[in-house]
């Protein structure tokens, strides 16, 4: 095994190089040459800086699989690049980013460099405070991305405490603009969402493929070795790694894809099964937020694909709103709110923190309000930029329990995609939605710590990603800016979606009692004591309807119940980081 300093060496720069090529900084998430400043000019006239930060990597205890996915992608990118020609400066740093290029710039006489303004909000302020301190880069516009500022702002405007930000209007413009699945100003197949066309569970109605595998050169195996020393103490497993991380494997990877999964993706993208725990998914979001592949890239493919016949509208159409629609929006709603740091009663998380839990059921009206964010004030002056927004309408506060990390709760569904996590750094985005989130909602867990475990826990995750995600749709702590209503949902959901009920010590056709499924009390309770915020709800009036019809009796057993799986969860101790 030749060690990559060595390999990586030959492409070091002469100091003819530092005078004579343009500079170009290469963002941890932004391995690309195939559009934005790398595709400006001829590789003999590039040079390139990466930076490998340790100190980003122990900000928090990033999966281990994401630092290797992370890592290796970067050192084998620029080993791609030296092949072709550019000069490479790649660092090793303790330091940030910022404060490595800083050093970089002044020992070497680095003339300026050049950036795609990176998607994290993170990388943007560590850079500006380098920059304040006399680091010379110039930000140019991300190009991977489908849209712009302005076409978001054409739609809802700047932001405005109060004003929706339902996804469906910017996707409907975003469409028409770029005229993807469109013909005659018209939406082809006649309406702009399939999404009610895609909801049936999976009974092993079609085989599934067995997807490409990816076993980890000399180069992934140092990566490794170096993760399982220098991160032992994060979360994760890091046995059997087995993802691309080279661009001819990224392709490979998403040619098996489009040929053999989307055709089937849109009819089942909402069940879930334990045998089966990709299912149609393309996995494909951990490459495509490296920069491996491109979304104008992945949206063409799946647009020809469906036109040929290959891939039916429904699946192309689904695939494509999670790429031109959700992917798109979620990143500028984070930019537009300063990752939800403008909402109003936003306080910082290491204040959230310190809330004292409230109690799920408190004495007197069961239609008491809960404890609102708007009761805490922001401070004049947030003391850490990098500290997260901690939003939470419903006032849910109660600490994340052990279950996240591992813990066995006797729950077939949450400890099946825990497991998940825990080995894979991914699920897809239902068992995010129902099962992981669901859960969190329900019981009134904390939406910042559910937001920062997702943050680290999954291979796909950046605050742009999981700040909007988590705390807007999956945990309404933003109050209904970006969903219309919460999404949670009882046991029944559970049932039809998937096969975990099957295997499950609880009933999911009970909701009382010592062996009924918690998830349908938890559902109850939770609309029961959200009645001042949610009771209002146009969407919420049905299963508002059902609770008045429930009896005194059944409301305390179900109170009960409720209570009792909140505590279970809460007994085991859950690691420190």
């Amino acid at each position: 095994m030749v060690p990559f300093r060595k390999q990586i060496h030959p492409a070091h720069p002469t100091s003819a190089d530092i005078r004579n090529r343009r500079w170009i900084y290469i963002p941890y998430d932004r391995y690309t040459d195939r559009t934005g400043p790398l595709s400006e000019q001829p590789p003999e006239k590039t040079g390139i800086v990466i930076v490998e930060s340790t100190a980003k990597a122990m900000r928090r205890p990033y999966h281990k699989k994401k630092l290797v996915l992370l890592i290796s992608n970067m050192r084998h990118f620029a080993l791609e690049q030296a092949a072709k020609g550019c000069s490479v400066l790649y660092h090793f740093s303790p330091q940030s980013h910022g404060q490595a290029l800083l050093k970089l710039q002044s020992d070497l006489a680095l003339p300026e460099l050049t950036v795609m303004k990176p998607a994290e909000r993170e990388l943007r302020i560590d850079l500006a405070q380098a920059a304040s301190n006399g680091l010379k880069l110039r930000e140019v516009p991300d190009t991977t991305w489908l849209s712009t500022t302005n076409d978001f702002l054409n739609v809802y405007g700047p932001y405005k405490h109060g004003r929706s930000y339902v996804m469906d209007r910017f996707y409907r413009r975003v469409r028409q603009q770029t005229a993807i699945l469109m013909k005659n100003a018209k939406p082809v197949g006649g309406q702009f969402s399939f999404d009610a066309d895609n909801r049936n569970p999976y009974k092993n109605q079609i085989p599934i493929p067995a997807p490409p595998t990816f076993p980890p050169d000399d180069l992934t195996r140092e990566v490794i070795q170096m993760v399982s020393d220098t991160y032992a103490h994060h979360f994760g497993s890091i046995d059997n790694f087995d993802l691309p991380v080279t661009q001819a494997d990224c392709d490979t990877m998403w040619a098996f894809a489009l040929k053999h999964l989307l055709p089937n993706f849109g009819p089942y993208e909402d069940a879930m099964r334990d045998d089966q725990l990709q299912l149609f998914h393309s996995r494909t979001s951990p490459l495509v937020n490296l920069g491996r592949l491109l979304p104008a890239d992945l949206v063409r493919d799946v647009e020809q694909a469906a036109t040929a016949g290959r891939v039916p509208l429904s699946s192309a159409e689904g695939f494509i709103r999670q790429i031109l629609g959700w992917r798109e929006f979620i990143r500028h709603l984070h930019e537009q709110t300063d990752g939800y740091r403008l909402l109003r009663g936003h306080i910082p998380s290491e204040l959230a923190q310190n809330r004292k839990p409230r109690q799920i059921h408190q004495k007197g009206s069961p239609n008491q309000a809960p404890e609102a964010a708007h009761a805490y004030t922001q401070p004049a002056a947030e003391p850490d930029p990098y500290v997260g927004a901690a939003p939470s309408a419903l006032g849910a506060a109660l600490p994340l329990p052990a279950v996240y990390w591992g813990t066995k709760s006797g729950l077939h569904c949450i400890d099946t995609v825990v497991a998940q996590v825990i080995d894979e750094g991914w699920s897809h985005h239902i068992t995010r939605l129902m099962v992981l989130s669901n859960l969190a909602t329900l019981c009134g867990f904390s939406p910042r710590e559910l937001t920062d475990w997702f943050w680290f826990a999954y291979v796909d995750a950046y605050d742009w990603v999981v700040e909007p995600n988590v705390l807007g749709m999956s945990t309404y702590a933003d109050g209904g800016l970006t969903a219309t209503k919460p999404y949670v949902s009882g046991a029944a959901y559970i049932n039809r979606m998937s096969n975990y009920c099957g295997h499950c010590q609880y009933n999911p056709k009970t909701s009382t009692g010592p062996d009924s499924c918690p998830f349908t009390a938890l559902y109850w309770t939770f609309l029961e004591r959200n009645q001042p915020i949610l009771g209002s709800n146009f969407r919420l009036q049905m299963p508002y309807r059902t609770l008045a019809k429930k009896s005194a009796e059944e409301l305390v057993q179900l109170r009960t119940r409720a209570d009792q799986a909140i505590t279970h969860l809460q007994s085991f101790t859950r690691p420190k980081y």
